[in-house]
């Protein structure tokens, strides 16, 4: 189970602390630190290569580039889990449910 990780840039520090305790849990973890010279191609990539999208977003916020990999999650058929609920309501329809870190690593290892 391959889980592809992304959230607005402010958040870095908790995507990779996200990333790591993953990892270390045996997860097979692909992550959207910066955007490349591909643009949001490369993230999108991440996606397709993905079974579960999961969206870092403290507070609820999520930003418009997280907008379009939650946006292509959905449209590839991709399960969409957030940390928070997403506090724009259109954006929150597109989303499977919200899960904790422990609530993640039990769908990933159930999963395998």
């Amino acid at each position: 189970m391959r889980v592809y990780i992304c959230g607005s840039h402010r958040f870095l520090d908790r995507i990779e602390t996200l990333e790591r305790k993953l990892r270390k849990e045996g997860v097979e973890v692909l992550v959207s630190k910066k955007i490349d010279d591909r643009g949001i191609i490369g993230c999108l990539d991440k996606i397709d290569k993905s079974d579960i999208v999961y969206v870092v977003d403290p507070n609820g916020y999520v930003g418009k580039s997280v907008s379009v990999d939650i946006g292509y999650g959905y449209a590839r058929n991709k399960p969409i889990y957030v940390m928070i609920q997403i506090d724009d309501p259109p954006v929150m329809n597109l989303v499977k449910g919200v899960l904790s870190f422990q609530e993640l690593l039990t769908l990933l290892k159930g999963r395998d």
